[in-house]
């Protein structure tokens, strides 16, 4: 079994703009989580950086996929994790306004690949729904376990049947991420290749968002590589 977060942090801030990452990573510490996403993370001089010293925290291996430049570095999605990381790339998704990425990496589960997306769609309408549609373009071509995850912006999204929304298979899609809008817009989807044991948001008031937690594990029909 493995555990699974996903966590809009906000630049380390909560709702009202007070530094919140020293709590946040006593939070993500608590959880015991084998794979952390994390959306609106720095890592640049000018506001910190955030991965870097949440994977430190933690110690944690840790992943990054810049979408903006921000003063001599970067911001976008970054993965913490305690597995072995096979490989990292980023996948460019279109945008009219603020650029948008997905970090895709492939981490070692048990002797398994498997594929965890982080990803933070657009606000604008349009850009979100060409962006899904790439995301599931791509996944749609993946063999290996995937799991996709992140802050959507968007309520009822859905990449079924292809991906299983661990929130909707387990009852828990009426708690909100959003809480100060009753709003849930972050996700964490699984291909067949997993079964969802349990789904739960943390009610921590570190960020604007709330972390989302799963804990899955594999199907005993996917072969080891």
């Amino acid at each position: 079994m493995i555990r699974v977060v996903s966590y809009n942090i906000h630049s380390g801030r909560d709702l009202f703009w007070r530094k919140r990452l020293n709590e946040m990573a006593a939070t993500l510490r608590e959880m015991q989580a084998d794979v952390i996403g994390l959306q609106e993370v720095h890592q640049n001089g000018k506001y910190g950086f955030q991965a870097a010293y949440l994977a430190d925290a933690l110690e944690y291996e840790f992943a990054f996929a810049p979408s903006i430049t921000i003063a001599d570095g970067h911001y976008g999605n970054a993965l913490l994790t305690r597995l072995p990381v096979e490989h990292v790339g980023r996948l460019d998704l279109p945008a009219k306004k603020e650029k948008r990425c997905a970090l895709q990496a492939t981490l070692s589960c048990a002797g398994i690949h498997i594929s965890c997306w982080v990803t933070h769609c657009s606000l604008n309408q349009a850009s979100r729904l060409a962006q899904i549609k790439l995301l599931t373009d791509k996944a749609a071509k993946m063999n290996t376990p995937l799991l996709l995850m992140g802050d959507f912006n968007a309520v009822n999204v859905s990449f079924a049947p292809m991906l299983t929304d661990c929130a909707l298979a387990t009852g828990q899609d009426r708690l909100a991420t959003l809480p100060t809008f009753r709003r849930r817009i972050d996700y964490l989807f699984a291909s067949s290749h997993w079964r969802i044991i349990h789904y739960d948001v943390a009610p921590v008031k570190w960020s604007d968002h709330l972390p989302i937690i799963a804990d899955l594990e594999l199907q005993p029909q996917v072969p080891a590589k």
